[in-house]
């Protein structure tokens, strides 16, 4: 327990964690993760947070504990005290349901409703928007966002995360960074199978046109350049970015690269920094290798969602217009006009359970209601996180459960 008048350190490395049913077991309405680890099984979150305990105390750790379904979130929060526990070292914060509900009933009545519409432990984009909310609460000023299938290998690699936000490169602030996911072989570049590698279908040659971004990125000079993606397991944020830019709730998947169009249209700058690394350790059927047909309908849900808003932000003169061809190579090429053809082969090919061009047409129509529903969430974000740092009894309450000796 921390003293209620006790200060953090000013920098939050969060990390949210997935957990199912023994086995992995599927249930009908369970919320969909990439990899969720099964409560009966060892997981990866260990592994990260013993490379966590190697780095300097100049940090607190707040671990944001998700369940595919209700029945398992008493066990999956119990495991990962026990995790945390055996690291007191480590000054850390669990945030399971009881702390959401915490944060939910600090709120006044008209915040609240926004709250549980954009802050929560169930779906990506609502988990990554706690990611952002809890920190500023207890008066971060840096925020270095990591997922459980990572180990930090570099001892700087926490100076390296924070050092440079809120300083400028080329004339803009460094408002967010980003940096490489570490491959098996050591390497930052994606394995891309070769017959995909020169497919005519941009859906498969998406590890492909990934790895043209990064060369593309590596290629320029210095250590900082401006980037068109970054990836949701490395990635670091100023307080003022977190307070004035939300993860849309209306996203499934792709939440860290939208995450960064919707900062370019409120004239917000991500970085890459090159020597920035984290080694990325998915377990198996979890890598961008294990390609579904339910990861490849969001791919496409998204990215014509994507396309949609960067053509409203060259309207809306309360957005910073954003193009395709500056997002190029990713995300802009799949961004472009002739996506949808591409789009219904794929999803052919891949055994769509339906009429591709009809689904392909339906998810189009249905874009301006969805643009018009995130330009609302635009406005209420900033409101939300407001409500939220203002919040002493929040801080308190949360400072009471945070746990470690740092």
């Amino acid at each position: 327990m921390i003293p209620s008048g006790a200060m953090l350190p000013s920098t939050c490395v969060v990390v949210p964690t997935y957990w199912t049913r023994p086995g992995g077991a599927q249930e009908p309405g369970a919320a969909v993760y990439d990899h969720p680890t099964p409560i009966d099984a060892q997981g990866t979150l260990e592994a990260l947070l013993g490379s966590l305990s190697q780095l300097s105390p100049d940090f607190y750790l707040l671990v944001l504990v998700a369940v595919t379904s209700d029945d398992v979130a008493a066990a999956a929060e119990t495991r990962v005290r026990e995790m945390t526990a055996r690291h007191p070292e480590l000054q850390a914060l669990v945030f399971g349901r009881e702390q959401c509900e915490c944060l939910y009933r600090s709120l006044d009545r008209q915040h609240l409703a926004l709250a549980r519409d954009f802050l929560g432990l169930r779906r990506y984009p609502l988990i990554r928007n706690l990611q952002l909310a809890v920190p500023l609460s207890l008066g971060s000023k840096a925020i270095v966002a990591l997922d459980d299938d990572e180990i930090v290998v570099d001892p700087a690699f926490l100076d390296k995360a924070v050092t440079l936000l809120g300083t400028r490169e080329n004339e803009k602030r460094v408002d967010g960074v980003s940096g490489h996911y570490l491959q098996p072989d050591g390497g930052i570049l994606l394995q891309v199978d070769p017959a995909k590698r020169s497919s005519d279908n941009l859906f498969d040659r998406k590890a492909q046109v990934m790895n043209e971004a990064t060369e593309m990125l590596e290629e320029h000079p210095g250590l900082l350049v401006e980037t068109p993606f970054c990836f949701g397991g490395n990635m670091e944020f100023t307080e003022d970015l977190a307070a004035s830019v939300g993860f849309d709730p209306g996203i499934t998947r792709g939440e860290d690269i939208d995450y960064l169009i919707n900062a370019r249209m409120g004239s917000r700058s991500f970085f890459l920094r090159k020597d920035l690394t984290i080694l990325h350790c998915p377990p198996e059927g979890g890598s961008y290798k294990d390609t579904t047909t339910s990861k490849l309908e969001q791919d496409v849900i998204r990215f014509l969602y994507e396309r949609q808003k960067i053509d409203v932000s060259q309207e809306n003169r309360a957005l910073h217009p954003v193009t395709a061809e500056e997002l190029k190579p990713y995300p802009g090429e799949f961004l472009g006009r002739d996506v949808e053809e591409d789009a219904v082969e794929a999803l052919s090919s891949a055994g769509f359970a339906g009429n591709a061009k009809d689904f392909v047409t339906t998810v189009n129509a249905e874009m301006p209601a969805r643009v018009d529903r995130y330009l609302s969430f635009r406005e209420e974000w900033p409101r939300v996180t407001a409500a939220v740092r203002e919040s002493a009894s929040l801080r308190d309450a949360l400072l009471k459960q945070m746990s470690g000796s740092r």
